[in-house]
């Protein structure tokens, strides 16, 4: 079951059905032509324009609302950058992570840049011990409400503010380890003190942590990217500086597919199996 479509894409725009809303906001990549009438974008429930000024545009007054994708409830909100909670290109990755960890007992996962906790909210309920690390408070209240909604037991994640770097070069000190490693990195992005995160000068050492972090029978890495110039070829020749031969690597475009036919691309992800 999930409470979420993408209409449409094209002329720069996706027109999505979220919950009860159709939502128009600004897709880059999509540089063909909409199937759909521009009228239809322009009169969504929610429109989002980037510029100068940043605005939503509602039909009515708008807090928050909850949608299920996959028996998740989540709760979503209007922020000023456009997101609204959710990424449904991830919900693939989620659901591998619900497939790796079936049937499995005491995993621990670490969720690095966390967000909102789609991801966190999968593995918990999976059975595993999460750790939440974001750099966002609001976002990690966000993530807790999250966590609430799906009545996911206090004992089942725990929440880490800080940033991420730093986070991880003290785990590698402390000699911990986890069965599973789940990372989406921003292009840009401060951490809880102001430290700068730069994907390009940061993501090498950031894996190369990760892979210290991962116990020797560990089950999965998966790393997914939305940044400009982050390739397939960039990623596999990111991952190759890290694998182990014994290893599977699989990496490829995420999409969220519609309805029109026309799937928006979306970034790229990796994922190292070691099962």
């Amino acid at each position: 079951m999930s409470d979420y479509k993408l209409l449409d894409s094209g002329n720069l725009k996706k027109l999505e059905k979220i919950g009860p809303y159709t939502i128009s906001r600004p897709a880059f990549n999509a540089v063909w032509q909409a199937k759909l009438d521009e009228a239809i974008y322009n009169g969504a429930d929610l429109v989002f324009t980037r510029g100068k000024n940043s605005i939503w545009k509602t039909k009515s007054k708008i807090d928050t609302w909850q949608i299920t994708v996959d028996d998740l409830l989540l709760k979503l909100k209007l922020t000023d950058f456009g997101h609204i909670g959710f990424f449904p290109e991830h919900l693939f990755l989620c659901k591998k992570i619900k497939n790796y960890l079936k049937n499995k007992n005491d995993l621990n996962i670490l969720n690095l840049f966390a967000y909102t906790g789609m991801a966190t909210c999968f593995a918990a309920k999976s059975g595993a011990k999460v750790t939440h690390v974001d750099a966002s408070k609001p976002s990690i209240l966000w993530a807790k409400e999250n966590s609430q909604l799906n009545n996911i037991s206090t004992n089942s994640v725990r929440w880490i503010l800080d940033d991420a770097m730093k986070f991880m070069r003290r785990e590698v000190k402390r000699g911990s380890k986890y069965d599973g490693i789940i990372l989406d990195p921003p292009s840009f992005g401060r951490g809880a003190k102001g430290e700068i995160f730069n994907i390009e000068e940061s993501i090498f050492e950031l894996l190369e942590l990760c892979k210290k972090s991962l116990k020797d029978d560990f089950l999965f890495l998966i790393f997914s990217c939305h940044t400009p110039g982050f390739t397939k070829v960039v990623m596999e020749n990111l991952m190759d500086g890290i694998l182990d031969k014994k290893t599977d690597l699989f990496i490829d475009e995420m999409t969220i597919p519609s309805d029109t036919g026309l799937n928006l691309p979306s970034g790229f992800y990796a994922i190292w199996e070691n099962l």
